[in-house]
């Protein structure tokens, strides 16, 4: 299809049509694949703490500690090894809880819980676990027990295990003590500073969400799409089939080329945006700059203004759905674990940077492009035709955001992406400027991977 500005694409149904039911079974049929097909990408490493484990580590060693009084009287979670396990927590998560035991006074729930530490690794630390609090066997070989610290997390519990080998073997193990005691205190006021900021955020969400109701306007006028429907499923199929075929190609090419691992996924994710973007403007038939003036007329600075309110807003509407659907949650696991697992775990400064500018720049464009730039207006004004301004408006908001959940394909963050995708509508539509839902999302992105990189 070639680009013509006058004449978006309009396909004759005698091929669009099997066409259509085409691209719907090839995705069923890919959904349906083996996990070994779906799941290519790197994963989260096995061989550590996770980030719930070092959120337990900074906790429990905070706790022991003499600067925090008020926390004097917490107690390791889980009292017997049966209750430590109903809580899914991994290998190395359980090794943290055996040391928190074990300088509890707790011998037999700590013996329980060091037998799932894995790998030689594991097998290290159950040998200097048992010389240090049992005062059974022999020390570990130094060379085998460096391995041990970075699986703990290099935190509270890595520090107080080495403190004790140091003072087994007739060293000053109180140098080591105040570095665990420090390094506790330091990410607890950290967290208590970022749980403090959080709460002031979701003040001001609460109160820019009252400033819309009292002041409310007409919402902007919705870009016009020439698009038929038929050519909008073959868009967004076709787009969501490279999303789902980007990874498996990406992680065939890392055969052969193993340092494309470092890039996996700002490659996947560039294949899939560059695929999606070229499929959206061929089919309606304009340029980049076309689009975009169309998405972002108005004043830029206003739109950019809007947008840190309605980020503040996104924060405390996410803050409570989070908080009403954390009990219903298995183990209480957060939405999205393996993806915030992988920006914790994430090695290489070109990596990091990389995947920084994917979460914090590419996405939030792409993404906010096809959802509230592409889908939202075409929806809206389908809806308001047969339901009428407010009601087409407000179905054509919820349609979009819970599209942009599901395309997340995590189902435990359905409820928090699907509110988050909401209001970045509302943010499209109450300034018609498409760089207010692309700050929104840009500042979501980028402060959960920094607070991800800075907590790792």
């Amino acid at each position: 299809m070639a680009q013509n500005e006058s004449q978006p694409w309009n396909p004759d149904r005698s091929w669009a049509d099997p066409f259509i039911a085409a691209l719907l079974l090839v995705i069923l049929l890919l959904a349906g694949s083996p996990a070994r097909f779906r799941h290519t990408g790197p994963r989260p490493p096995e061989d550590q703490a996770t980030l719930e484990g070092r959120l337990q580590d900074v906790i429990l060693g905070a706790a022991k500690t003499n600067t925090l009084a008020p926390l004097k009287g917490w107690t390791l979670p889980g009292t017997t090894l049966g209750a430590a396990a109903a809580g899914r927590r991994t290998g190395w998560d359980q090794a943290l809880l055996a040391v928190h035991a074990a300088e509890s006074g707790d011998l037999d729930t700590g013996n329980g819980l060091i037998q799932a530490a894995p790998g030689p690794a594991g097998e290290t630390f159950r040998q200097a676990w048992a010389w240090c609090y049992r005062g059974a066997g022999a020390a570990p070989p130094a060379a085998a027990f460096q391995a041990v610290p970075k699986a703990l997390g290099g935190g509270y519990a890595a520090r107080i295990l080495e403190a004790r080998l140091l003072a087994k073997a007739g060293g000053d193990p109180r140098p080591l003590e105040a570095q665990a005691q420090a390094w506790a205190v330091a990410r607890l006021a950290t967290l208590g500073g970022l749980s403090l900021a959080g709460i002031l955020l979701a003040i001001a969400g609460l109160g820019f969400a009252l400033y819309l109701t009292l002041n409310p306007v007409r919402p902007a006028p919705l870009p016009h799409y020439g698009l038929s429907g038929r050519g909008l499923l073959i868009v967004m199929l076709g787009w969501f089939l490279t999303l789902m075929a980007a990874g498996p190609l990406v992680a065939a090419l890392a055969g052969p080329l193993p340092w494309i691992r470092s890039i996996y996924l700002p490659l996947v994710y560039s294949c899939h945006a560059m695929a999606g973007t070229a499929y959206l403007l061929a089919a309606e038939g304009v340029g980049p700059a076309t689009l975009w003036r169309r998405l972002a007329p108005g004043r830029f600075g206003a739109a950019l203004a809007a947008g840190l309110g309605f980020f503040a807003l996104a924060f405390a509407a996410v803050l409570a759905v989070s908080l009403a659907m954390s009990p219903l949650l298995p183990g209480g696991e957060p939405p999205q674990k393996a993806l915030l697992e992988l920006l914790a775990h994430l090695h290489g400064a070109w990596a990091v940077i990389l995947l920084f500018l994917t979460v914090a720049v590419l996405a939030p464009v792409f993404e906010e492009l096809m959802f509230r730039g592409f889908l939202l207006p075409w929806l809206g004004e389908r809806l308001q035709s047969r339901l009428g301004p407010e009601r087409g408006r407000l179905l054509a908001i919820a349609v979009t955001g819970l599209s942009f959940a599901a395309m997340h394909m995590q189902p435990l963050g359905l409820p928090t992406l699907t509110t988050l995708g909401i209001v970045l509508g509302f943010a499209f539509l109450r300034t018609g400027n498409l760089a207010s839902a692309i700050l929104v999302h840009s500042l979501w992105n980028g402060g959960v991977f920094i607070l991800m990189r800075a907590f790792a």
